[in-house]
């Protein structure tokens, strides 16, 4: 599922809003536990008795503004195969791991993260902890595969993207641009020509690039024992070793607007013409972050939005 975060470019108006304030409610502080592994892997965990379930999370730090130029779709791409097999694991036991018992899992691909995980019965944690080091440690990245998923990535281009009366405006118009230099300027989710164009090498070098312990953290929410955890997380992650080779960061810096910007762009099958207004916001750690958020739930979240139609 690929997904286009909001902490870098967000689609605003200005309101003034008469009633008075609201006191804050103060939520509850959440306890959580967190440790990084020698090999750089961050571990946090936060126990909850309530529940009779578990989530396990991994996020990467790598998304579509680290997809190689001419290669857009890699991250998203990636997503995809790493439901496939393992050294240890036929293809996919992820699926017959968390539905068989009740749970669920998902994945989603952003701009600047990729992010998995299942939510299964509490006493199947040991066993989601392991299939996560097998994705991260002992991925087959095969010919087979990597075209299989590339079609299937194709696919989906082609049906939520090229085939919706205002899929490109969304997908592939509005970054454009809202960017001149950073590579958020890219397709998230790629384009048939540039997915064509790849190549299982490429494929090989952007896998061993990102998917490493020092560029990915794991997140236990749920009802499990702590020392438990810990010796599972050491027996199945820590020997996963570490590259020598640095990490790849991108360095691109967006230059601020001086002036407006119009882009035109034609989408086939739109019954009427868009129009989308785009600014840059700040970035997610900001104090303005958050009264973006809310802000944008008032004007667009739901039929009780500001904006809703």
């Amino acid at each position: 599922m690929l997904r286009h975060a909001a902490a870098a470019l967000a689609v605003t108006f200005v309101l003034t809003l008469g009633a008075p304030a609201l006191a804050a409610d103060t939520a509850p502080p959440i306890f959580y536990q967190e440790r990084t592994l020698p090999n750089g892997l961050r571990v946090f965990s936060s126990v909850d008795r309530t529940t009779p379930n578990v989530t396990v999370q991994v996020w990467y730090g790598v998304g579509s503004k680290d997809d190689p130029v001419g290669r857009s779709g890699f991250a998203h791409l990636f997503e995809h195969m790493m439901f496939k097999a393992t050294r240890d694991m036929p293809s996919e036991t992820i699926d017959r791991m968390t539905e068989d018992v009740g749970g669920f899992n998902n994945a989603s691909t952003y701009d600047d993260f990729t992010n998995y995980y299942e939510v299964v019965p509490a006493n199947h944690l040991q066993r989601l902890l392991w299939v996560e080091s097998q994705r991260l440690g002992s991925l087959v990245v095969d010919e087979s595969t990597f075209k299989s998923e590339r079609d299937v990535v194709k696919e989906e281009l082609r049906q939520s993207v090229l085939s919706q009366p205002y899929g490109r405006l969304f997908y592939l118009d509005v970054p454009r641009a809202s960017y001149t230099t950073h590579p958020y300027k890219r397709p998230g989710i790629g384009s048939i020509e540039e997915l064509d164009a790849a190549t299982i090498d490429d494929v090989r070098a952007f896998h061993a690039a990102y998917y490493r312990p020092d560029n990915a953290a794991l997140i236990v929410v749920g009802n499990f024992d702590q020392k438990e955890l810990d010796a599972w997380v050491d027996k199945y992650f820590a020997g996963i070793k570490r590259p020598a080779e640095p990490m790849k960061r991108v360095t691109a810096v967006e230059p601020p607007r001086t002036q407006p910007g119009v882009y035109k762009g034609y989408g086939p099958n739109v019954p009427l013409p868009a129009v989308v207004m785009t600014w840059h916001a700040p970035d997610a750690a900001s104090p303005d972050a958050a009264a973006l958020t809310v802000l944008d739930a008032i004007l667009s979240s739901g039929k009780s939005s500001r904006l809703y139609d």
